[in-house]
């Protein structure tokens, strides 16, 4: 079965506090080691143009299966971006990776893994943890481990029920 993680842009895959904005450290190590088992997407409240743009010119575009922006859909928290993006799938297999009270809560209220994103400096831990995220992580080389184990573990738990999931 396969695993989801979404990302948000803006202070989570991009730093866009400078004037050139550039990838966080460790963000395309994640991508690349991500993509190998996890089917990624972009959820961001940029415009859409904008997030190819940036996507494209930083080098990591390809790596996405779906962007949702605020072009797309109602803007976070609201889930209907998370719904467009990963609706149907089973919802133990998906994670969302962001910076911001509105992606915790957006994660929360879809009923998914979330890990809040300290990298860009401007995060603050207690802040992400209170609107939901299940774990802080300061660096995005931590990520996998934990997002590895725990929808591994969140799987397992579902296989040990007598249930049959149907996933595309």
């Amino acid at each position: 079965m396969k695993k989801h993680v979404v990302f948000d842009c803006d202070g989570t895959l991009v730093n866009t506090s400078v004037a050139k904005y550039v990838l966080f450290a460790g963000i395309k190590e994640l991508l690349a080691d991500l993509a190998v088992d996890h089917v990624l997407y972009v959820w961001t409240a940029r415009g859409r143009a904008s997030t190819l743009r940036i996507l494209q010119e930083l080098g990591i575009s390809s790596y996405f299966e779906a962007v949702c922006t605020i072009d797309d859909a109602a803007p976070k928290p609201h889930v209907q971006g998370l719904n467009q993006l990963a609706g149907e799938f089973a919802k133990d297999s998906i994670c969302v990776i962001g910076d911001s009270s509105y992606d915790m809560m957006g994660a929360k209220n879809f009923g998914v893994l979330a890990l809040g994103a300290l990298w860009n400096g401007e995060a603050v831990a207690s802040t992400l943890k209170d609107f939901g995220a299940d774990f802080i992580v300061s660096h995005p080389a931590e990520c996998s481990k934990l997002i590895r184990q725990n929808l591994t573990i969140l799987l397992k738990n579902l296989s040990n029920f007598n249930i049959t999931l149907l996933l595309a």
